[in-house]
């Protein structure tokens, strides 16, 4: 509830309005009431809680919904990021879009590397777009997908709420529609290709999709289940889609991905250019500038970059600067798993760091991993651990290293967990 509160009222425009610094000042009593409120499963939206408007979104004109009161975006906010963090367990790893730690240029690295490492079999391209996926969605989809995960009665009918909110279709920008509408295609979409037909280079953001392959012919053959399987709940491919060569370049992510190199979408490029002709302040252009690097550094755009902002593009990496936390303890990336999740599954140990302090104890180990590519780490207080780990770490060569978690019993049914 605390992050909620937090991450909605984010930004001095927000906390200076007069809802802001009402709830600011009696913040304790918001999070204690709203708390009440969602544990009882009483939390509802309604129609008059919505405000709409029309806007221009990549040179579309979409008719988006946002909650008036941010009182209630708090709550709504808090009941979908814990629903968030059960289904991101369900989703596969090249689905991205409202997926923490998934966004678009993580997908787009996934993309690079199977090119890299499979040329014969990502000869060719798919790509398709699910045709008004928002406005067309039928509600109740998605709460038999919803109904298929979770158990709780309290919280299906507050998911619920926040799906027939609309007469049809989801809210776009409610907090709850990315979520759920990625469990829908999850669910209908990707575990159908990669579970049952086995496509081994399927990525999807949000209603877009990308699949590689090595013959057209197996492309078209994916593209007819892709239809059929849209069909069953009522839901259709844009006429635009279509399978070519990706020599040509996938256009995707804002990105026009080629073999060897990418490119910015020309879109991206000549709005950039516009605006900074038009736009005389300072301060705004060097606003403009920033969020464009942050596209172009993901590019081979170096060039371009100095040429519509007249800078260098210096890379990260040449700068040779780290974070020195104050306290002297190593940070790593990653979700914090329970080690119990591990048991005899192979992961990668990439680090580790002792003397930390937690709500179960001041001297714990924490382990820094990958488990198919994905960085994630685990505590643990087990002196046989911590000797094994410290022991690597004087090897020259020492970490990274491969292993597998096994749990062994021992005493009276007491259970511990070692590096085999």
């Amino acid at each position: 509830m605390n992050d909620s509160f937090k991450k909605v009222l984010k930004g001095t425009k927000r906390k200076r309005s007069q809802e802001g610094r009402s709830l600011l000042a009696n913040k304790k009593k918001v999070i204690k009431d709203l708390s009440r409120l969602i544990k009882s499963g009483r939390f509802a939206l309604k129609p008059r809680d919505i405000k709409e408007k029309d806007i221009v979104e990549a040179g579309k004109e979409r008719h988006i919904q946002f909650l008036k009161s941010y009182k209630k975006s708090i709550a709504v906010h808090a009941i979908m990021a814990v629903v968030d963090r059960h289904l991101k367990r369900r989703f596969i790893r090249t689905t991205s879009a409202s997926i923490e730690g998934r966004g678009m240029h993580d997908l787009m690295e996934y993309i690079k590397r199977d090119i890299r490492e499979d040329p014969e079999g990502t000869r060719y391209c798919y790509k398709f777009d699910v045709k008004k996926f928002y406005e067309s969605v039928k509600q109740d989809f998605v709460m038999y997908c919803v109904k298929r995960v979770f158990k709780d009665e309290k919280l299906i009918a507050m998911l619920d709420n926040f799906v027939r909110l609309m007469p049809e279709g989801l809210s776009i920008g409610l907090r709850s529609s990315q979520g759920l509408g990625n469990l829908l295609l999850s669910a209908y979409l990707d575990h159908f290709l990669k579970d049952r037909y086995g496509v081994r280079h399927f990525y999807r953001y949000c209603d877009d999709g990308v699949i590689l392959s090595s013959t057209k012919r197996e492309l078209w053959q994916v593209r007819d289940k892709i239809h059929k399987q849209l069909q069953m709940i009522d839901l259709i491919v844009k006429p635009n889609e279509r399978v070519f060569p990706i020599e040509e370049g996938i256009d995707f992510l804002g990105y026009v991905i080629y073999p060897d190199h990418v490119r910015l979408r020309k879109r991206i490029k000549q709005k950039f250019a516009r605006k900074m002709h038009e736009v005389k302040s300072r301060e705004r252009r060097r606003v403009l500038t920033a969020s464009f690097y942050g596209m172009a550094k993901h590019a081979n755009c170096i060039t371009l970059f100095h040429k519509l902002t007249g800078k260098s593009m210096k890379s990260f990496k040449d700068l040779k600067v780290a974070y020195k936390p104050e306290d002297g303890k190593k940070r790593f990336p990653g979700t914090v798993v329970s080690i119990r999740e591990l048991v005899n599954l192979p992961i990668v140990v990439i680090d580790f760091e002792t003397g930390i302090r937690t709500e179960h104890g001041e001297d714990r180990c924490l382990v820094a991993i990958q488990q198919n590519g994905e960085p994630k780490k685990f505590f643990t207080d087990s002196e046989e651990m911590k000797n094994i780990l410290a022991q690597i770490r004087e090897m020259p060569d020492g970490f990274p290293f491969e292993t597998i978690i096994k749990a062994e019993t021992y005493g009276k049914g007491r259970t511990k967990y070692v590096f085999s």
